[in-house]
């Protein structure tokens, strides 16, 4: 899930990367991207686009790069996430689908999806994370480029941890999940806040935990079926957390089956340990009146956070689905993917740029976006795998639902994670 960025925080962004712009975008003029010949210079291709804030400045900026390189001239369509199904139907209808389109879903239109792998080649791909495809793949193919990813993971309020004397682990460190929980209840304790935790209320918050115990939706290939005896651990530790109101078990159940951002508890200082994701640096940077950190994911068998966020996708029917996919290639550039993670604060998908250090993230949220790549480095492909799954989406929010119905005392465990792989695999049901 991500969350918009605050006006506030896209001003302090823009200014703050404002300085490197000049030297990023060099680079990305000499970095093996397309150049224009004969047979595209003269031509367009269409780009539906959605924007959570500043990445479209940048967007529009690596367009106006593209385009003097190649002499082929892309549209922006510009339009608000809730609408941008509606506009690609009408457009596929009307026998006119975009050459390029951001979406959060792949799987979606899998079918109707370029082949990057094969178009682009084998060391394209090789460019690109396997840890970080995700969504990106339909059927075993590349078909998306991640861009701007976000990946899940915990903030800690660094007041409250100094006040009980518990050390803020370092981004190379690693705690398990009962060592974070003993942790945020000994920070608890001397803050007397009303909880330890706060959690997103969310079916991609939950399935990153099940994760970490080892338990992916759709099992290690992302076609299979669920580790239930992990799921059934994991969940039972969740559910003990809000049983014990170590969580608030009172804001859980009257989330119902809606998206809740946690953030609410962490910021009003109830909750010393927030389990979120990177779409709050941006907005955490200007607007958190205390010190906050990032800290590793806690481990279950595993650790890291699972990755998510846009993709650009090229369309089979387009009128120039060849150059739609040339325009990918040259936004995965790593000095392209390094300018929109720098300025949208959000993690890049090239090898490359992998290494803490690698792109420039502006001042506060230097630390935590580092933190946040390292994560998404350190989770195993069978959860992204599984989040590659078309039904992943609807299984994400079953297990989710289900977990209520357990901290409602509506249901068990061993039911919900019946019900969970039911839904897995039945994911038009």
């Amino acid at each position: 899930m991500r969350r918009r960025t605050s006006t506030r925080a896209r001003g302090w962004l823009l200014a703050a990367v404002g300085v490197s712009l000049a030297s990023l975008l060099a680079t990305a003029c000499s970095s093996g991207t397309p150049s224009a010949t004969s047979s595209a210079s003269g031509k367009s291709i269409s780009y539906l686009y959605f924007t959570n804030g500043p990445d479209l400045q940048a967007t529009k900026t690596l367009i106006a790069t593209y385009e003097k390189q190649t002499g082929v001239t892309v549209n922006l369509q510009v339009v608000p996430y809730s609408n941008l199904n509606q506009v690609l139907q009408a457009r596929v209808s009307a026998g006119d689908p975009p050459e390029v389109v951001q979406t959060s879903n792949p799987a979606a239109f899998g079918p109707d999806l370029v082949n990057l792998g094969q178009v682009l080649g084998a060391a394209w791909v090789k460019t690109i994370s396997p840890n970080l495809l995700g969504s990106g793949l339909y059927q075993g193919a590349v078909v998306g480029l991640p861009n701007q990813l976000t990946v899940m993971g915990p903030f800690v309020n660094v007041a409250m941890f100094r006040k009980a004397g518990v050390p803020v682990p370092s981004v190379t460190a690693q705690w398990t999940w009962p060592e974070m929980v003993a942790a945020a209840k000994k920070v608890q304790a001397a803050n007397h806040t009303p909880f330890a935790l706060a959690m997103d209320h969310s079916g991609a918050r939950v399935a990153n935990v099940l994760c970490q115990y080892g338990a992916y939706l759709y099992g290690d290939s992302g076609t299979g079926t669920m580790n239930t005896a992990a799921a059934t651990q994991a969940l039972t530790m969740l559910s003990g957390l809000f049983e014990s109101n170590t969580m608030s078990k009172a804001a859980w159940i009257a989330a119902g089956s809606k998206y809740v951002a946690g953030d609410t508890q962490f910021l009003a200082g109830q909750a010393p340990v927030l389990l979120s994701g990177s779409w709050e640096v941006a907005a955490f940077a200007t607007s958190v009146p205390f010190t906050w950190a990032v800290t590793p994911n806690p481990v279950g068998t595993v650790g890291g956070g699972m990755s998510g966020g846009n993709y650009m996708v090229a369309f089979k029917s387009s009128k120039n689905p060849a150059l739609g996919a040339q325009f990918i290639k040259f936004m995965s550039e790593p000095a392209n993917q390094g300018y929109m993670s720098t300025v949208s604060s959000t993690i890049p998908s090239a090898v490359s740029l992998a290494t803490p250090g690698s792109v420039q993230y502006p001042g506060a949220a230097k630390q935590a976006m580092e933190a946040f790549n390292k994560a998404a480095t350190l989770m195993p492909a069978g959860c992204n795998l599984s989040e590659a799954n078309p039904g992943f989406s609807q299984a994400a929010t079953t297990v989710m639902n289900q977990l209520t119905s357990v901290v409602a005392g509506q249901t068990t465990v061993p039911k919900a994670v019946a019900a969970t792989v039911a839904s897995a695999a039945n994911p038009n049901s």
